[in-house]
């Protein structure tokens, strides 16, 4: 009878060892499954069969595409940030007075006045007559009907 109990219970400990191994590989199968589900959302769509293999290899070269496209940015973002660079040094100087090539017209003559506008009579037949200011409000230069009606 001691030997009975012995062997059943050395049976029950593997059946017990079997299902936590069984138990496990469920898991782990789960966690695959669920991991290339998770994979293939996150990838742009594809007519492409979707086996593991050929997911695997359209995440692998997505990967590639976004590390060079990455890289592209990044080089712009430099390029960028040397521009505010430069542009804050010239801005420094204008803001100093220290900038050394000398704006456009710094050493013309500066402008000469406007003329001065004589006021010409307002019957005055001249091309500048309209150019004085506005029309005498006295006089009237509404065009009439020939009628004599509105």
């Amino acid at each position: 009878m001691n030997l009975l109990y012995t062997e059943n219970l050395a049976q029950n400990r593997k059946e017990a060892t079997r299902r936590q191994r069984i138990e496990a590989e469920q898991r782990r199968r789960d966690e695959l499954r669920d991991g290339y589900a998770k994979l293939k959302d996150v990838l742009p769509v594809s007519n492409q069969k979707s086996s593991k293999v050929s997911l695997l290899d359209r995440a692998t070269n997505h990967i590639s595409v976004l590390e060079s496209e990455n890289k592209t940015l990044l080089d712009r973002i430099a390029g960028l940030e040397e521009e505010i660079r430069r542009l804050h040094s010239i801005n420094e100087k204008l803001a100093g007075g220290s900038l050394e090539t000398p704006s456009p017209g710094m050493y013309e003559r500066p402008l000469s006045p406007p003329p001065e506008v004589t006021t010409l009579h307002p019957h005055a037949h001249s091309s500048l007559a309209g150019a004085t200011g506005p029309p005498d409000p006295t006089e009237d230069t509404s065009p009439s009907p020939p009628d004599g009606s509105f």
